[in-house]
């Protein structure tokens, strides 16, 4: 394989970011060298539940052919189940004004290898095992790569650098870009066979747990299984030793879910939370979690890969190609979703993982808020599935579930400590409605 020496942009990283990139440059006319060391991803847990917007993306891109790939399982929206013998609260994609697409789930391992087929196409370079290991950016017209490969290194240069290489991001690294790093919880993840979720073609949460349990199908009668797995005495073999864990779950998928604790290998990510100091550094851009990533409970990452993308390329073309202007156009287009993304799931799994008193009533409230408001369902799943970007929303939104929580406290006479929980809740609802103000300030949103 013969690699240029000059080409319009390098791609690190030849996973859902990396692919939706390089396709989305590609429909430019660019040309573009796309870089995958090819690690094994069928040895740890990674995204595999994709959102309608990112759905959309992928079918714009021309990575899509069909609303749902072959071997992958149709996504409806969440089922929301407080405890083992509670109805769950059903918050489906439809009720989104303008979303008419499904998303879908798709085993990770199959997920990225059909997204790096279909994204090579004239003006696409894969280079497979391979890996970005120096970068300069001292230059006004054109940045230089350093790939390592099999049969040695190869300096490139290029018009623009993309770093897709994930939430550890080398590229980020050498290009001196700081970040912020918070590890949040531990996932413990099983495959079942030949069983459906208690809720098919619904993402399934289950609240009634230690912490929140998620389970989906991924096709071929396949169900994914994630514990997630807070500071514990029992560590990662919590789900297996703490029964608090199994009994939030409803009967027979309980013991079918039991059966793989006890006989299979178990999988293992870290979850973080990674904010970089800046998604731009002169002709380098850091796009889907390479660019932050925060919990996985609100399974944004892959969408937000693909929203990526199709901003990148949109502030390319509306910039005439002038990429210095574009790469500031797209930090400017994603900083404020990015906010809301983050503080969306740090509201999320605070209210369903923690214990304290204002975060139980607060739970409380959500699901009260949920089953008694059909437009705050839809609102809710608009900015879970990131159709909707804005925190001005997103603060509008927590304080109605505050109001929600507030009615509870009132009509409870003991057992939730007052001050305390009111203090909580007026302090979250301050913090996220100044993020709101300085968003706009910021944004224009």
């Amino acid at each position: 394989m013969r690699i240029p020496r000059a080409v319009d942009a390098v791609v690190a990283g030849g996973g859902t970011a990396g692919a939706a990139v390089a396709a989305a440059l590609a429909g430019l006319g660019w040309e573009v060298v796309l870089v995958e060391p090819g690690l094994d991803s069928t040895k740890r847990l990674s995204g595999e539940l994709i959102h309608p917007p990112g759905v959309n993306d992928l079918a714009e891109l021309g990575l899509l052919q069909t609303p749902v790939p072959p071997g992958a399982a149709p996504v409806a929206g969440f089922a929301v189940v407080p405890d083992a013998k509670a109805a769950a609260y059903l918050l489906p994609y439809g009720d989104i004004p303008g979303v008419a697409r499904t998303g879908f789930a798709m085993d990770h391992a199959r997920l990225t290898s059909w997204l790096l087929t279909a994204a090579v196409r004239p003006g696409v370079i894969p280079w497979l095992g391979a890996r970005v290991t120096g970068l300069e950016l001292d230059h006004r017209d054109f940045a230089v790569v350093t790939v390592t490969g099999p049969t040695g290194e190869c300096r490139i240069r290029a018009r623009l650098v993309v770093a897709a290489d994930g939430s550890t991001s080398p590229l980020r690294r050498l290009a001196g870009i700081g970040h912020t790093r918070l590890r949040l919880s531990h996932m413990t993840g099983y495959l079942l066979h030949d069983v459906q979720v208690p809720h098919p073609s619904y993402g399934n949460v289950f609240l009634g747990g230690p912490a929140p349990t998620l389970a989906y199908a991924i096709g071929n009668d396949c169900v994914r299984v994630m514990f997630d797995v807070p500071d514990n005495p029992l560590g990662l073999a919590a789900p297996h030793r703490d029964p608090g864990y199994l009994a939030a779950l409803p009967s027979p998928f309980r013991e079918h879910v039991e059966h793989a604790i006890e006989h299979q290998p178990r999988l293992v990510c870290a979850n973080y939370s990674v904010v970089p100091e800046t998604v731009v550094r002169g002709r380098l851009v850091l796009v889907g979690d390479a660019a932050g990533c925060c919990h996985p409970l609100t399974a944004t990452g892959l969408s937000v890969s693909t929203r990526d993308a199709v901003r990148l390329a949109r502030s390319l073309r509306d910039s005439g190609g002038d990429v210095l202007k574009a790469t500031h156009r797209y930090a400017e287009l994603r900083g404020g979703p990015q906010l809301t993304r983050v503080a969306l799931a740090e509201a999320l799994y605070q209210a369903f993982a923690a214990r304290t008193p204002e975060m139980r009533l607060l739970r409380d409230g959500i699901l009260r808020f949920w089953a008694r408001s059909p437009r705050g369902r839809a609102a809710s799943m608009a900015l879970l599935s990131t159709h909707e970007g804005r925190m001005s929303v997103m603060a509008v939104q927590y304080a109605r579930v505050v109001g929600y929580a507030l009615t509870l406290l009132v009509r409870r006479r003991a057992g939730t400590p007052r001050p305390r929980a009111l203090l909580g809740l007026g302090w979250t609802t301050l913090r996220y409605a100044r993020e709101a103000f300085r968003v706009r300030g910021a944004f224009r949103l």
